[in-house]
């Protein structure tokens, strides 16, 4: 896919390399580059993902990075359903509305 210039783009950038790491780290945190996501407007003409490139963020910040995503969407959640929470959903709604005898 091909990125233009205006598109609302995710790249990444390497922010540390694994060896520039801290000695504290777990040792498989500390093998893996330290790596940002960010979003922002493609500055350059055209990108395909993969290659790098530069963008404008939100607050004016030019950025360098490798292209991810073009138009990238949230994909986040509450997680799965857990049956635990019916219990503390029923206790919740018994103290709120007054029907607890605690």
């Amino acid at each position: 896919m091909v990125a233009h210039k205006g598109d609302w783009v995710l790249i990444e950038q390497v922010y540390l390399m694994a060896k520039q790491r801290q000695n504290h780290l777990p040792a498989d945190t500390q093998a893996k580059d330290f790596t940002l996501r960010i979003k922002g407007f493609l500055s350059d003409e055209t990108v395909e993902i993969g290659n790098s490139c530069s963008v404008v963020t939100k607050t004016g910040r030019y950025i360098e990075g490798r292209l991810l995503e073009v138009f990238p969407s949230y994909r986040h959640s509450f997680g799965n359903y857990l049956k635990e929470t019916e219990y503390i959903e029923s206790q919740l709604k018994n103290i709120t509305t007054g029907d607890c005898d605690e």
